[in-house]
């Protein structure tokens, strides 16, 4: 049987997670590298969706146990709320609550660095959302190049 990009996926490991990560940033990169301000909306969205399945792949990590479960197991579980995070949900200040010790570690790295780390992954979180892909407005090119630097720098820290 032929699978294509559709296909319903295989539980997906951190690791896996943080190469589809890796691939969605060369995404926003390649849109980022036109120049063109008509792309900067789908860069911005794909750098939250970066961020998205990076801490998605956090979340598998720490909970191996309620992301094996299936919906109807989770469901009937007071894992439901954890459940739907890693698989229904795109809520990135939800996810970061649920993973403290990331924001410490993100902190703790930016003081060292000299860079507000923590400051540019709240941000992100408390503004990014899913439903961007339907926006009207639209972003420049260097909003979305700002937004990838960022999340360069982000995503090394969450991996």
């Amino acid at each position: 049987m032929a699978t294509d990009i559709y296909s319903k996926q295989p539980d997906l490991t951190p690791s896996q997670m943080r190469t589809v990560a890796e691939r969605r940033f060369d995404d926003a990169q390649a849109l980022c590298a036109t120049g063109e301000n008509a792309r900067a909306n789908g860069a911005q969205y794909l750098c939250g969706i970066v961020i998205d399945i990076l801490l998605k792949a956090q979340l598998v990590q720490r909970y191996p146990s309620v992301a094996r479960k299936r919906p109807h197991e989770a469901m009937a579980t007071q894992d439901r709320e954890l459940w739907s995070l890693i698989y229904r949900s795109h809520d990135l200040e939800e996810m970061l609550e649920r993973l403290r010790d990331v924001s410490t570690a993100v902190a703790k790295r930016g003081e060292r660095a000299g860079c507000p780390y923590l400051a540019w992954l709240k941000g992100i979180c408390g503004t990014w959302t899913v439903f961007a892909r339907y926006s009207t407005r639209s972003a420049t090119v260097d909003e979305a190049k700002q937004m990838l630097e960022r999340v360069r720098e982000l995503k090394e820290l969450l991996k």
